[in-house]
């Protein structure tokens, strides 16, 4: 029988970096924060965010001040790992001063899924489960398609990488597929248009498909002017056509078009994601879990869309321990009918394929439900010591 009372005994933070490092590319897996939370019996529970790792150690490191600004060491320290839900408010509201947003939400991402994994371990489960079972079968991974940012590639031969990587998931066998469009100058709206119209007619209609533009527009109008042209090409959204902080035109260019918009990868907890359903009239939410604030936070959010009839599609740019835990995200939310996957042999990412094993395998364009306690993966420790920039603080 499981302990009831376990308590935090320490809590780490690796800041990991690629030896293969592309500032000009957009690997989101060239450098991770981990945080590993361990119990007073030794298991450990294991967590990352898309932060910088050196702010994240950082702020992990900050003493108290006062009620609001409180260090991470003084609310978890000595308390129950079982009780996930209960530290993150604790979290959130002992570092209102200086984290309720940013970092704060960054660092307290990475230690909720920590202790997603770690309550996992504990108690013999995977976290799917206690976030309240299975909600499907099994989880179907759409393939992000990322031909690298161009640098200095002509059109010709981008248009060509991406045609390509198109065919290589039909081969895979996935049954959706989001293909990354971030051409920007490189051609105009109208180029789009017709790439767009190539595009979906390659992936075939038996497969569901979607694009990110990556904020490629400044004005709705402009947004408008393509999406509307793309009506009929039924894909299932078109992710971030404006900046995040456009609510009003968001709204706008969501009424204006039958094409969906899928928006959130950058926002953070579930109040940032009520405003943008209800002001920004979004089709998907795009909660990441490694920004969001964590299991607990993305699933506050994906409550929020399902009661507004909305999809909750997570966003998964980082590391196999971030595919991981996305899969039990998949599993257990009712309205999330796909969740992203950088798959390890779509982009050359150093970190992405070796730091945390194993990797689920995807048959037949599925993901098995999990069966491992936690989150079900660990670091591979020779890759740890290789991508290491330091030794890892250490709060006891």
């Amino acid at each position: 029988m499981a302990n009831p009372n376990p308590k935090i005994s320490k809590i780490e933070c690796l800041q990991l970096r690629s030896p293969h490092a592309s500032p000009d590319d957009c690997d989101g897996a060239v450098d991770t924060a981990v945080i590993r939370i361990t119990a007073d019996n030794g298991v450990y529970g294991l967590g990352e965010t898309d932060a910088p790792p050196n702010a994240i150690a950082a702020l992990l490191e900050t003493p108290t001040a006062h009620i609001w600004s409180r260090s991470v060491r003084d609310v978890l320290l000595g308390e129950n790992p079982l009780e996930v839900e209960q530290l993150w408010d604790k979290l959130y509201e002992g570092t209102i001063y200086h984290g309720r947003r940013g970092l704060g939400i960054m660092l307290i991402s990475a230690i909720d899924i920590a202790l997603h994994d770690l309550r996992g371990k504990l108690l013999g489960k995977p976290v799917y489960q206690l976030l309240g079972g299975a909600a499907r079968p099994f989880v179907i991974p759409y393939a992000t398609l990322f031909p690298s940012m161009p640098q200095g590639r002509p059109w010709a031969e981008m248009r060509k990488a991406c045609l390509a990587l198109i065919e290589k998931a039909l081969a895979f066998g996935f049954r959706a597929m989001k293909m990354e469009m971030l051409f920007y100058d490189l051609i105009d709206d109208r180029e789009l248009v017709k790439f767009i119209h190539e595009c979906r007619q390659l992936a075939g209609d038996d497969r569901e498909f979607m694009i990110d533009v990556g904020y490629r527009w400044k004005n709705f109008n402009d947004a408008l002017w393509v999406l509307r042209r793309i009506e009929d090409d039924k894909v299932f959204f078109v992710e971030t056509p404006l900046h995040t902080d456009d609510l009003d035109g968001l709204a706008r260019l969501a009424d204006g078009t039958t094409t969906p918009l899928a928006v959130g990868e950058f926002l953070q907890t579930r109040h940032e994601f009520r405003e943008l359903m209800d002001r920004g009239h979004c089709d998907v939410i795009q909660p990441d879990l490694g920004r969001v604030g964590g299991f607990t936070e993305a699933m506050r959010c994906a409550r929020l869309a399902a009661e507004r009839g909305l999809y909750c599609v997570p966003h998964a740019w980082k590391t196999g321990l971030t595919a991981a835990a996305t899969r039990h995200f998949g599993a257990a939310v009712p309205n999330c009918p796909y969740t992203e996957l950088f798959h390890p042999d779509f982009f050359p990412s150093f970190l992405r394929p070796r730091l945390a094993r194993p990797e689920a395998p995807v048959v037949d364009g599925k993901w098995a439900l999990p069966e491992e306690p936690g989150v079900g993966v660990d670091l591979d420790e020779e890759i740890v010591s290789k991508c290491l920039v330091k030794p890892p603080p250490v709060v006891d």
